[in-house]
């Protein structure tokens, strides 16, 4: 019975390493010229040039030869979110979305995976893990380090980890003057929380609501994006710790009826 149990274990580690072999990144490449090819993908960084593999052969397309590649989504991604989201399985969570990352790089999907492994990430307490995750996608797209989610999460980390000095700032300025509504917003709560992580003091306070999350609260207040409740929730914290107690119920009254199915309005 023992080996019997033994050797269907056997095969089972062998069928799991199989399906994870099969998740190669597929999807079609097109070419400046109007042709396409699909089958399994590759960039070569080095080289600046995507690799095909199909059932004819492999095909080798310098980058200045394409025109766009439409990557299928990996199959293990969503489920490697929704364990980050919901905190259970984290270390599983991070070796698949580790993976992800590294098998399509340069390949849409790394970037997404990025993003949820540096919250992972950050959930462990990891700011340095994140920050070096993330910017190893950035070294390939310096545009990453100050627009798309997983900027988000690159600016947490740093300032989590004691780095929101002249790099962040940096990123935060372009992302501001990005003409990206987003990005802007999600730029300028990231900068309320840079000088909230200099201590609570209300000269800090004040400066967050100025720099940070009025300019959120005024300029960009759309209940479909997660800055504007994170800026009302925080601004009312800031508020708070300035000793103005009537405006900081004025921003959680507004907190919860604008943004009521917010993880903010729930806190």
């Amino acid at each position: 019975m023992n080996t019997l149990r033994n050797t269907l274990g056997a095969l089972c580690a062998v069928l799991v390493a199989a399906s994870v072999q099969a998740a190669d990144p597929m999807g079609t490449l097109h070419n400046v010229n109007g042709g396409q090819t699909r089958g399994k993908l590759q960039w070569r960084n080095a080289a600046k040039e995507y690799v095909v593999t199909t059932d004819r052969g492999t095909f080798t397309f310098p980058a200045d030869q394409v025109a766009s590649v439409d990557v299928d989504r990996p199959a293990a991604l969503d489920g490697a979110i929704k364990r980050v989201q919901s905190g259970s399985g984290l270390a599983s969570a991070v070796k698949t979305l580790e993976e992800i990352a590294k098998d399509y790089r340069h390949l849409t999907y790394d970037k997404e995976a990025t993003q949820w492994l540096a919250t992972a990430y950050l959930k462990e307490g990891k700011a340095a893990e994140a920050i070096k995750a993330c910017e190893t996608v950035i070294r390939d797209d310096p545009t990453a380090a100050y627009t798309g989610a997983m900027a988000v999460q690159y600016w947490e980390a740093l300032i989590k980890d004691g780095k929101s000095g002249t790099q962040l700032n940096r990123h935060l300025e372009k992302a501001i003057a990005s003409g990206d509504k987003v990005a802007a917003a999600s730029a300028l709560v990231a900068r309320g929380d840079a000088i909230m992580a200099r201590g609570t003091s209300r000269a800090n306070c004040e400066e967050a609501l100025r720099d940070g999350y009025l300019r959120v609260i005024l300029l960009y207040a759309d209940p479909a994006t997660d800055a504007y409740p994170a800026a009302l929730y925080k601004g009312a914290q800031a508020f708070d710790g300035m000793g103005q107690g009537a405006r900081a119920g004025k921003l959680r009254e507004t907190l919860k009826s604008a943004c009521p199915n917010s993880d903010w309005a729930r806190k």
